[in-house]
């Protein structure tokens, strides 16, 4: 077992200082927050530390770059979001930037990435299950094609 810490704590720190941190303070591992850019809704919510609207292939060899220099391994990639939100277009939001994180766990060779599965407040248990499986069944698909576990 590695010691490590979700970066969101981190939330007025960029990706490198966050590293930093890590390394310095003897951390093995990383959970490494991967919100989308803007204002946070709530606490820890909107922590960026990793854009992975724009990462392309010089930013994930830089970042995998400082992870070896830094000896701090990224555990998963983080995103939190609401995918079961009665609001459809947050829903929406929130399903496409959770696939961007996705891909980019692929693209950074970690194969993991960290989330919320969500609820709808208005609704039983049951009838969250039910949306669930409609909506988790392709996410679930979409990772797996790609290799990248979800927890």
């Amino acid at each position: 077992m590695k010691l490590g810490f979700v970066s969101a704590i981190l939330d007025t720190w960029n990706y490198e200082e966050m590293m930093d941190f890590a390394s310095d303070h003897g951390f093995e591992c990383v959970e490494v927050a991967c919100w989308p850019q803007g204002k946070a809704e709530r606490r820890y919510a909107g922590v960026t530390h990793i854009d992975v609207e724009h990462l392309d292939d010089g930013q994930a060899a830089r970042i995998k770059d400082l992870c070896r220099a830094r000896k701090v391994e990224i555990s998963s990639l983080a995103y939190y979001p609401n995918v079961l939100d009665e609001d459809e277009n947050s829903r929406r939001a929130a399903e496409s930037h959770l696939k961007k994180v996705i891909d980019a766990s692929r693209k950074l060779e970690i194969g993991m990435v960290t989330t919320f599965i969500g609820r709808n407040h208005n609704k039983t248990i049951e009838e969250n299950l039910e949306i669930m499986k409609k909506i988790w069944t392709p996410l679930l698909r979409y990772a797996e094609e790609r290799e990248i576990r979800i927890a």
